[in-house]
């Protein structure tokens, strides 16, 4: 506690420029070099200015009550009963109210216009340190009513490869799925395409922003459904256990190999592990397995200033995401059966694993 008031002083220092200009670059070291420090210069800044605009407010009103008070006098009155210097008074008056009237509400649009753009340059810079594994790419030449004319017309994915893609795997054998939030944000269409070239058209039913997860679910009479060979894994991975996963950075599926790293994600997210693990863009949405092939995470995204370090959503997460989704959207709770992939050597894993983990492509 002693400790965070330090910092908040020394904050409040720096933002009312009461620093030397030795101690000012120090400062501005340490926001360079620490996220979680930066990020409470810049709340601490928008809280200040919240508080700037509410003592002018403040200002504005007693300033309106004091000249009410003026205008209400005995003497004005008294002055009332003079005939002609009574309505010019009046007139004066309600000019006067006009025009505070006025100025008050332009005040109160100009401090709502500072915190919202305050707000934003916030949210702008505190996610500017984690980085979303989407691929992005650069080959879509139609327009967009072109795309989208397309894709109504066929039953299959259409032949361009999409704004961007990541990762999916299925969490029924009827076809749910789910991947990152942000592979699907804001799309306009959504196919799923297996490991034998199938496309299939799906639909989000389900999304959680905070978790960065969606369910897809597969909107097409063509597709086949099959049992889950894998379970949803609700306890806790130990730390060093090694895990692998499997994704789609380039278009056929990928293996890759590491351990868990942390317990913890991304500043300390507890819903969320460390992984010491190549993924690459694309791999958003993949599973990340333990040695008995069930599912204990999610990759999300990754670190950006180090290489080999992933972050995932626990599968305990994804799985109370599951149980509270709406009833009329609930898939069957296949992911909570035994897993048929324990005892199988990592190859024999990984084929019967192939069926369920899906290229994911979006259309803007």
């Amino acid at each position: 506690m002693k400790e965070d008031m330090i910092l908040l002083r020394e904050i409040e220092r720096y933002l009312e420029g009461e620093m030397n200009e030795q101690e000012k670059t120090a400062f501005d070291e340490l926001r360079h070099t620490n996220p979680l420090i930066n990020k409470q210069v810049e709340e601490h800044q928008l809280f200040l200015q919240h508080l700037g605009n509410y003592g002018q407010r403040q200002a504005l009103q007693a300033q309106m009550d004091k000249i009410h008070q003026q205008l209400d006098l005995p003497t004005l009155r008294k002055q009332a009963q003079e005939g002609n210097q009574t309505a010019k008074r009046l007139s004066i008056r309600r000019k006067t109210i006009t025009n505070l009237a006025a100025a008050a509400c332009i005040a109160l649009v100009t401090s709502l216009t500072t915190i919202a753009i305050l707000q934003n340059v916030a949210k702008n810079k505190s996610t500017a340190q984690y980085e979303d594994v989407r691929r992005v790419l650069n080959n879509i030449q139609r327009s967009q009513n072109a795309l989208i004319n397309d894709i109504n017309k066929k039953s299959k994915a259409p032949t361009n490869p999409g704004t961007y893609g990541g990762t999916g795997f299925a969490v029924s054998g009827n076809g749910y799925i789910v991947t990152n939030y942000h592979v699907v944000a804001g799309a306009d269409s959504v196919y799923v395409q297996n490991n034998k070239g199938e496309a299939f058209k799906a639909v989000s039913i389900f999304e959680d922003i905070s978790s960065d997860l969606a369910i897809l679910k597969i909107a097409d009479s063509t597709f086949k459904s099959q049992p889950l060979p894998y379970t949803l894994k609700p306890q806790s991975v130990k730390l060093g256990e090694e895990v692998f996963t499997m994704g789609f950075p380039r278009d056929e599926i990928v293996y890759g190999k590491g351990y868990i790293s942390a317990k913890t994600g991304f500043n300390g997210d507890t819903t969320a592990y460390q992984v010491s693990i190549p993924v690459n863009p694309g791999n958003s949405g993949a599973p990340l397995l333990d040695s008995k092939g069930d599912v204990v995470g999610i990759v999300t995204g990754k670190q950006t200033t180090s290489d080999g370090i992933a972050f995932a959503v626990k599968s305990a997460h994804l799985k109370h995401l599951l149980d509270e989704m709406p009833k009329d959207k609930q898939t069957r709770r296949e992911w909570s059966h035994k897993s048929h992939l324990d005892g199988l050597n990592r190859v024999d894993q990984i084929k019967k694993l192939e069926d369920f983990v899906y290229m994911v492509k979006v259309y803007n």
